[in-house]
C-alpha cells in the first residue's frame, strides 16, 4: 500500500519537547546551565536595549555554545544558523534570535567566567566518585593559532628582511646614479627614474617596518622572550614534529586514571619543559588532595626536568616520567656522568675507577637566558688532576691535555636526586607507565580528529583558555553521559545542585580552592 505524504501547509498541534530525544546531551546541557547562577559567577552579555536590560538571557548563549561545541559546531556564524534551523537548538534556546555578533562576543567576553564553569563541574563529577583521585596523566599537544608562520618574527628573521631590503636599496641607488650621468634624458630613462623612486619608497616603507619589528624584538628579548608574533601577541612558533614548525598554543592536560576525564588544563606558549609542577599541583587541587595523601603523576619524557620533579616531590606528588636521553660530550660513553656512582653520605662521586671526585661545598648559579629557561643551582665536583694525569682513561674521561692538568669534572645540580629517583621509580613502574598513552591520547584524539578541533579561533592566551574551558566542559559532558547515561547524569546533577548558589559564593572570587563543596556530603548520590 503506498503511503501519501501530508500536506505541508495543513495545521498541526506539535509540542517542540516531543521533537527532542529524550536521550539527547540537549538535555543535560538545559539542566546543568540552569542551575548555575551565572551572574555570581560573573558572566556578561554585551548587547543591551534601551531600557538597559541584556537582550538575550545569558544562560541561552552559554546553552549555544555548549550544544555546539558537543557537536563540532563553533564558528558563531554557524550557531546563528543553529538556533534558527536545529530543532534542538531551539528547544534549547526556548527560540530566541541572537545574531553571530552577539554569540561571538559572549564567548570573547567570558574566559575567567567560562573556566569557572568547567571546573565546577568538575567538582561536581569528583563528588560523584567519577575521577580517579590516584593517579592522573600529563600531556601536551600543539594547537594552531590566530597567527600566521609569516606574522612571527624572531631577531634573526628580521636581520634577513632588513639586510635583504639594504642589498635591494643599493642596487636602486646605484642604477639612480647610473641614470644621473646621462647628459640628456629620453623618456624611457625618465620612466626608470620614477619607477625606480617607488621601488625605494616601497623599500623606505619596509624598513621602517622592520625596524619597528627589530625594536619589539629587542624589548621582547629583554623580558626574556625570543618571538614576538604581529596578529595575536601570545601566539609563539612551537616545534609540531620533525621540522614543522606551528605558531600558536600548546595545550596542556591532566586525565584520571580510572576514567579518563580531564580534571584541569593550561595554556601555554611554551614546550612542556617547565609545565609539569603548574599542571600537576592544580590536579592536586581539582581532586581535593589531602597534605598527606600522594598523587602520582605519568608523563612522557618532554617534561623530564631537574626542578620540576623536584617541585612535584615537594608537593607530595610521585612523578613516573619518561627518561630523556641526556647528552654527553664523551665519545667513550662508558666515562659519561652517569657511569659515575654518586655517594650522597659522603657528598663526592666515584669514577669507574673508583677514584674521588670531591665538591668545595660551594653553589654555583646558571642564569636563565629566556623566559622559559629557569636558573639553577649546582655544585662542582672534581678529581685531582694528580690521579686524572697518571690515569690510563685520562684521554677518555677527562678530554685534552690542558683539562687533564684540571681533572675531571662534574657538575650536579640541586634537582639532581630527583631525577634520579623519578629514573629509578620510572624503570620500576612501566607497567603502569604503559596506561598513561591510553589515558592522554584519548581527549585530544576525539577533540582534534574527530571534533576537528586542531586550532583556536580566538587570540591572546586568557581568551584561548576560554574557549578550551568550553571545549574540555563538552568533553567531560560527554564522557559523563557514556558512563552515566541520559537520565542519571541528569537527575545527579539535580540531586548535587540545589544549594548551588550559597556554596558557589565564596568561590567565586577566585577558580580555587573547593574543598568548601562538600557541607554535609551535598554530592554524595543515593537513589534511596
Amino acid at each position: 500500500m503506498l503511503k501519501t505524504h501530508q500536506d505541508r501547509n495543513q495545521l498541526q498541534m506539535l509540542s517542540l519537547d516531543t521533537a527532542v530525544d529524550k536521550n539527547s546531551i540537549v538535555r543535560v546541557i538545559d539542566v546543568f546551565v540552569d542551575l548555575l547562577d551565572l551572574q555570581e559567577i560573573g558572566f556578561i552579555a554585551k548587547g543591551q536595549i534601551k531600557n538597559g536590560a541584556p537582550a538575550f538571557h545569558t544562560a541561552d548563549l552559554l546553552k549555544l555554545y555548549y550544544y555546539g561545541y558537543s557537536n563540532r559546531v563553533r564558528s558563531s556564524r554557524r550557531l546563528d544558523r543553529e538556533g534558527t534551523t536545529n530543532l534542538e537548538a531551539i528547544w534549547l534556546i526556548k527560540g530566541c534570535r541572537p545574531g553571530y555578533k552577539t554569540i561571538a562576543n559572549f564567548r570573547k567576553d567570558n574566559p575567567q567566567a567560562l573556566k569557572k564553569v568547567f571546573r565546577i563541574y568538575n567538582r561536581f563529577l569528583l563528588g560523584q566518585g567519577l575521577f580517579d583521585t590516584e593517579c592522573v596523566g600529563i600531556d601536551g599537544s600543539k594547537f594552531q593559532g590566530q597567527n600566521s608562520t609569516k606574522n612571527n618574527y624572531n631577531e634573526k628573521k628580521v636581520t634577513q628582511h632588513l639586510n635583504h631590503i639594504e642589498k635591494q636599496t643599493e642596487h636602486y641607488l646605484k642604477e639612480m646614479d647610473r641614470l644621473d650621468e646621462v647628459e640628456t634624458e629620453t623618456e624611457i630613462e625618465l620612466a626608470q627614474r620614477i619607477e625606480l623612486s617607488e621601488k625605494l619608497d616601497h623599500l623606505q616603507k619596509r624598513k621602517d617596518k622592520y625596524d619597528d619589528l627589530d625594536q619589539k624584538v629587542k624589548a621582547a628579548r629583554a623580558e626574556g622572550h625570543t618571538q614576538v608574533s604581529t596578529t595575536d601577541p601570545d601566539a609563539r612558533a612551537l616545534p609540531k614534529r620533525m621540522n614543522v614548525v606551528q605558531v600558536g598554543y600548546n595545550i596542556v592536560t591532566a586525565a584520571d586514571l580510572k576514567n579518563k576525564l580531564i580534571t584541569n588544563f593550561t595554556v601555554a606558549n611554551q614546550l612542556d619543559t617547565y609545565l609539569l609542577a603548574e599542571v600537576a599541583k592544580d590536579a592536586r587541587v581539582m581532586l581535593e588532595k589531602k597534605e598527606d595523601e600522594k598523587l602520582i603523576v605519568l608523563a612522557d619524557k618532554g617534561f623530564d626536568t631537574g626542578s620540576e620533579l623536584k617541585a612535584c616531590a615537594e608537593n607530595n606528588i610521585t612523578t613516573i616520567v619518561a627518561v630523556k636521553k641526556r647528552l654527553s660530550n664523551k665519545k667513550n660513553k662508558a666515562f659519561a656522568k652517569n657511569k659515575f656512582y654518586f655517594d650522597e653520605e659522603k657528598n663526592e662521586y666515584r669514577c669507574p675507577e673508583n677514584h674521588p671526585l670531591k665538591t668545595n661545598g660551594n653553589w654555583y648559579l646558571k642564569k636563565a637566558y629566556s623566559q622559559h629557561r629557569a636558573e639553577y643551582k649546582f655544585q662542582r665536583y672534581n678529581c685531582s688532576h694528580t690521579i686524572c694525569g697518571v690515569c690510563p682513561h685520562k684521554i677518555d674521561c677527562v678530554g685534552s691535555p690542558l683539562q687533564q692538568k684540571k681533572g675531571r669534572l662534574i657538575e650536579r645540580s640541586a634537582s639532581e636526586s630527583y631525577i634520579e629517583e623519578n629514573t629509578e621509580r620510572y624503570h620500576l613502574n612501566k607497567e603502569l607507565y604503559r596506561n598513561r598513552q591510553a589515558i592522554v591520547e584519548h581527549q585530544f584524539g576525539i577533540i582534534k580528529r574527530q571534533w576537528g578541533f586542531d586550532y583556536t579561533l580566538l587570540k591572546t592566551k586568557k581568551k584561548v583558555e576560554g574557549e578550551f574551558s568550553i571545549i574540555f566542559t563538552c568533553y567531560n559532558l560527554r564522557r559523563s553521559v557514556s558512563l552515566l547515561g541520559i537520565a542519571e547524569l541528569i537527575e545527579r546533577l539535580k540531586v548535587a545542585f540545589p544549594s548551588l548558589k550559597i556554596i558557589l559564593t565564596p568561590f567565586l572570587s577566585t577558580v580555587t580552592p573547593f574543598s568548601f563543596f562538600r557541607p554535609n556530603n551535598m554530592f554524595t548520590f543515593s537513589k534511596n
